[in-house]
């Protein structure tokens, strides 16, 4: 789930470079993949490499907002690129950024944002400018995992020939024979190029587990601390499961459904992503319809526009006339409400795009007159929690000021193959175009998958009917096509100490009833915290809940957890008094899961940007 300046997820662009030797997929790769040995010892050479240390590019920005911190400390270490195979091929790097505890260490503390492919390499300090005992307390380590941000990047190689013979629909929303068909090629486009080298099998939550246990090695810790979010919960069950005696403190955070597959927790994104807007987002706008012009009194009012502003952008791209499409305007909602604060910027998104439909201009895109005009729709009081500037950088219509940290623009796997086409559709010749890393290369590599489009075709169907705002988002994962074994594991945690899960009750991006699953089937170990009426996926350190704030507290920095699960409540959304209640899954109203199926705190601005970076880029 989340990141001076760029404190960031580097969000990969699309690049064309000379044809490259790319290896043949259907030549080279074994009939099974690597099988990852439950514990691999770890190579003395390793842990004897001289490290290279220089201050982070992003001490400066943590010391300004807290003088106090220690120096943090960047370098790269060396890693085999198969744990299992340690000689069978090349090595890479995983970017790693260190500082000492400025009082007793009670151990070594590390992070990670989520993803998967979150880049990770400032997570650690940002956190602790917001909880500065973290800098006392701990010993601190960020990283990269493999494959991301400024480890060794995962390259994802295809040509232009390919890109310019994909074939285009104008609304993924509309389930017809075109976009099964545009769905089911870039796929098959997706996995080709991300398993095009010999690293992409080994871009994996086993191997990224191998790493970690590889720098609590390397620091000589006695055990590994995590605050881990979203993917980083997977992560850290992982990791409890593969190293338990090594487990310290654990809080994991918007809990991923990690005894399951990936498959079953990809599957449950429609609906939680469309209970955050329908119960909370949508209603927000209506209750402050004295502060937003033009978008509704009744959340009914608020939908019935938000499709209508959908509906237009449709059609103008169907005309031929437009690049700003429908379905990346879904697309961004989602991702933004990630944030209880973020929902001023996803109002302005919405304000944008009926500006846009009002008044499209002649270069088919977003001008800085339709920004403009959407900022002078929201009250001066909403604007206070954003600046016209971010919004106008967001858009890309200004660059963003020295001193502004940009709104983050969100991508997908669908737009990051748009502008990639329409790259390749300038060049001549045929060149290798590098798509940059996706994360959904990890998601492959970890569980197993259908490799029927066809099940998946239906699926998003009939989450498309069932979830009108993004029931298809899933469409035909690029996991159908993947030609790796699963590098799986079971997870019951033997011979773990207690973790803790906190997870909000409408979180968007991972379904209470997912993480509750989780929870029972590790009951034995895990203590579950909810806070009922929250969505904010990311909660620990800056929670909306004083309640969950607390007890993620005590644990960090005691040990102690409560003697049973809890319920916690939380604070008001922006602008408001009190809390409205959501009759969501705390209260009993759960959404039944699918079955398993094989065919408003103001966080420092460091802190605040790494989880808007996380967010945007949640649909690659």
């Amino acid at each position: 789930m989340i990141r001076p300046r760029k404190i960031a997820l580097a969000l990969a662009v699309a690049l064309v470079v000379p044809q490259l030797a790319i290896s043949s997929a259907s030549a080279s790769r074994p009939a099974r993949g690597p099988a990852d040995p439950p514990v691999p010892s770890i190579p003395q050479k390793y842990l004897d490499q001289p490290i290279q240390w220089s201050v982070c590019s992003f001490d400066a920005a943590v010391k300004r907002l807290f003088p106090q911190a220690p120096t943090t400390n960047c370098a790269k270490v060396t890693v085999p690129m198969d744990w299992a195979h340690p000689d069978a091929h090349p090595d890479v790097q995983v970017a790693i950024a260190y500082s000492k505890a400025t009082g007793t260490s009670k151990g070594l503390m590390t992070t990670n944002p989520g993803g998967p492919g979150g880049a990770g390499l400032t997570l650690s300090a940002s956190l602790a400018v917001d909880k500065t005992q973290l800098f006392s307390d701990f010993d601190l380590l960020g990283f990269d995992p493999r494959g991301f941000g400024q480890s060794t990047p995962l390259q994802c190689l295809t040509t232009t020939e390919k890109l310019n013979a994909l074939p285009t629909t104008p609304d993924y929303k509309e389930r017809t024979r075109q976009t099964h068909e545009v769905e089911v090629a870039e796929a098959k486009l997706w996995s080709d190029a991300c398993s095009a080298t010999e690293f992409g099998q080994f871009v994996s939550s086993q191997q990224t587990v191998y790493d970690m246990e590889f720098l609590r090695a390397l620091f000589k810790a006695r055990q590994l601390n995590l605050i881990g979010y979203s993917y980083g919960t997977w992560l850290g069950g992982w990791y409890a499961d593969t190293y338990p005696s090594r487990v310290g403190r654990f809080v994991i955070d918007s809990n991923m459904d990690w005894t399951h597959t990936q498959w079953d927790n990809v599957n449950f994104d429609p609906f939680s992503g469309q209970r955050r807007r329908d119960t909370q987002f949508f209603p927000w706008i209506a209750r402050h319809a004295d502060m937003i012009q033009g978008l509704g009194a009744t959340p009914k009012q608020v939908t019935a526009k938000y499709d209508a502003v959908r509906a237009d952008l449709v059609k103008l791209v169907k005309a031929g006339t437009s690049n700003v499409r429908g379905d990346n305007l879904d697309g961004m909602i989602y991702s933004t409400i990630y944030g209880n604060v973020r929902f001023i910027r996803a109002t302005l998104d919405v304000l944008v795009h009926d500006e846009y439909v009002k008044d499209p201009s002649a270069s088919g895109e977003i001008e800085s007159r339709h920004v403009d005009r959407a900022w002078a729709r929201i009250s001066p009081e909403l604007q206070a929690f954003d600046t016209l500037d971010a919004i106008r950088a967001r858009y890309g219509v200004t660059a963003a000021a020295a001193d502004t940290l940009a709104a983050v623009h969100v991508d997908s796997t669908r737009s990051l193959l748009a502008d990639a086409r329409a790259t390749a559709a300038r060049s001549t010749g045929d060149a290798t175009v590098n798509l940059g890393a996706n994360g959904t290369t990890v998601r492959c590599n970890d569980t197993a998958w259908s490799h029927d489009t066809g099940f998946y075709l239906r699926e998003a169907d009939k989450m498309a009917r069932k979830y009108t705002f993004f029931g298809y988002m899933n469409g035909v994962p690029m996991c159908a096509f993947w030609p790796y074994q699963p590098q799986d594991r079971k997870l019951d945690l033997p011979g773990s100490p207690r973790i803790l899960m906190i997870q909000g009750e409408v979180d968007p991006a991972t379904a209470y009833e997912g993480s509750l699953r989780t929870h029972q089937a590790t009951s034995k170990v895990t203590r579950f915290v909810a806070i009922d009426d929250e969505g904010q996926h990311g909660q620990y350190v800056g929670s909306a809940s004083s309640c969950a704030e607390a007890i993620g507290d005590k644990f960090v920095f005691t040990g102690e957890l409560p003697g049973k699960d809890q319920v916690c409540g939380t604070s008001p959304l922006p602008a408001e008094l009190a809390v409205y209640p959501v009759n969501g899954p705390v209260d009993g109203n759960a959404v039944h899961l699918p079955k398993s199926k094989s065919p408003s705190h103001h966080l420092n601005p460091l802190l605040q940007q790494a989880l808007d970076t996380i967010a945007a880029g949640t649909l690659r």
